[in-house]
């Protein structure tokens, strides 16, 4: 198994001239973003950025975030990606966190860091990038080697960094692509740029080989027109989906373009699949069940396999491929079917490690280790995983918040300290 700047340079050799960015600013194809990546990569290996280091990525629009992304996968690095929204406690406690020492970011959030950083959208930084050559050696990560670390923001104010291997992604992404296929029309991405949904946006339509499309209506009119007349897919959290069906009327007698919406996180709410299905019949709604990082799913489900005979809406569907989930009790033994207890699972198509930062979370001690979901459930007859309730830690399960978060580069043996070099490039839009 390869890696995914292997998977995106594939599909650049594969469809070069095929649109990946199509947004009212600019479109991009993949060979643009395979060149400019190129580019990107290459300078930042000039200036010191080296196999494993993390990089924070805080961009205001998908198509900065993509370059960046695949630039940093490209080099080795590990992709850190802040969403555009965070405010200035989460950017710290983000950087404490990765043990990141650069940022790629815009001209719009460039104000919010101290730290030296490549200005994307600044016409100064891609006059010192373009010119250069570009690196044939770059260093190599492997299948196994971290691509990404994507931060959990719980409600207390704690955040837990997911660690995410090049081949636990890959594999999410090609089961996505089976359930949901190749959404020829593009998909369209939300307005909150370094989320975790839009993150399985974007890899879901590089993987098809389509155009991940911006911005998404905000209005459930507007969304329900696009969806129709367009085809295009999209992909929206539980809560988020349910509010938009809200404000979409009733389905005209016009031809429509099938579509799918994908819903990744937590449980739907009541009455979402039943709506959807009054709504929008020619759309398919599938569910992830991502309870903990918002993108590597842990259950899916068709819902609208259910639309004839509708199931509780507490039911997230069977276990993905490369992932086992289990019912446990207080004490961490397995419980049969039908019995209720804590959802946990554990599989190479997963996070294989965490870090925490005041957060509940056990350490992992091995690749392998089990993740808690933080809701009950049970299995039902039909082997369906069926979400109950959250759950609510003792304090003797949360870890000493006293002993300091394990940065980043403690785990990867990556250098923490910055090049001077690196301000040459990355101090443009101070």
């Amino acid at each position: 198994m390869g890696t995914l700047n292997d998977l995106f340079s594939q599909m650049a050799t594969k469809h070069p001239h095929n649109t990946i960015i199509n947004s009212a600013q600019r479109t991009l194809t993949y060979q643009s973003v395979e060149n400019s990546s190129n580019h990107l990569a290459s300078a930042l290996l000039r200036h010191g950025v080296q196999l494993g280091d993390p990089v924070l990525i805080h961009c205001s629009d998908h198509a900065q975030a993509l370059v960046a992304q695949v630039a940093v996968l490209k080099l080795g690095g590990v992709c850190v990606p802040v969403p555009h929204h965070a405010d200035t406690a989460l950017l710290g406690q983000i950087t404490e966190l990765s043990g990141a020492m650069l940022v790629l970011c815009s001209n719009a959030t460039r104000e919010h860091w101290s730290l030296p950083a490549a200005v994307l959208d600044d016409e100064r930084t891609w006059a010192k990038i373009t010119p250069l050559r570009t690196d044939g050696s770059l260093p190599r990560s492997g299948a196994a080697d971290v691509a990404y670390l994507l931060p959990e923001f719980s409600p207390d104010g704690s955040v837990t960094g997911h660690l995410i291997d090049h081949r636990a992604w890959l594999l999410a992404t090609g089961a996505r692509l089976r359930r949901a296929g190749r959404a020829r029309h593009g998909i369209s991405a939300g307005t909150q740029v370094g989320s975790a949904r839009d993150l399985v946006a974007a890899w879901w339509a590089i993987a098809a080989g389509t155009s991940l499309q911006e911005p998404r209506p905000t209005g459930g009119t507007e969304f329900a027109k696009q969806l129709r007349s367009s085809g295009i897919s999209s992909v929206h959290g539980p809560d988020e989906y349910a509010a938009l069906l809200t404000d979409v009327p009733p389905a005209s007698g016009t031809e429509d373009r099938p579509a799918t919406v994908l819903i990744t996180g937590g449980p739907l709410p009541a009455g979402t699949a039943e709506r959807h299905a009054e709504l929008l019949p020619y759309a398919r709604l599938l569910a992830e069940f991502s309870p903990r990082d918002g993108a590597m799913p842990w259950t899916a489900r068709d819902c609208g396999a259910d639309s004839w005979n509708p199931e509780p809406p507490s039911l997230v569907g069977t276990s993905v491929p490369r992932v086992r989930v289990t019912i446990r009790n207080p004490d961490g033994e397995e419980l049969p079917a039908g019995a209720t207890g804590q959802i946990w699972a554990a599989g190479t198509a997963l996070p294989f490690d965490r870090l925490c930062d005041g957060c509940h979370d056990t350490p992992v001690s091995h690749r392998g280790s089990f993740t808690h979901s933080g809701y009950l459930g049970r299995w039902t007859d039909n082997g369906s995983l069926q979400v109950l309730d959250r759950t609510h830690r003792k304090p003797a399960d949360r870890l000493d918040t006293t002993t300091p978060p394990r940065p980043m580069q403690h785990i990867l043996s990556c250098t923490s300290t910055p090049n001077p070099e690196t301000t040459q490039i990355c101090g443009v839009g101070r």
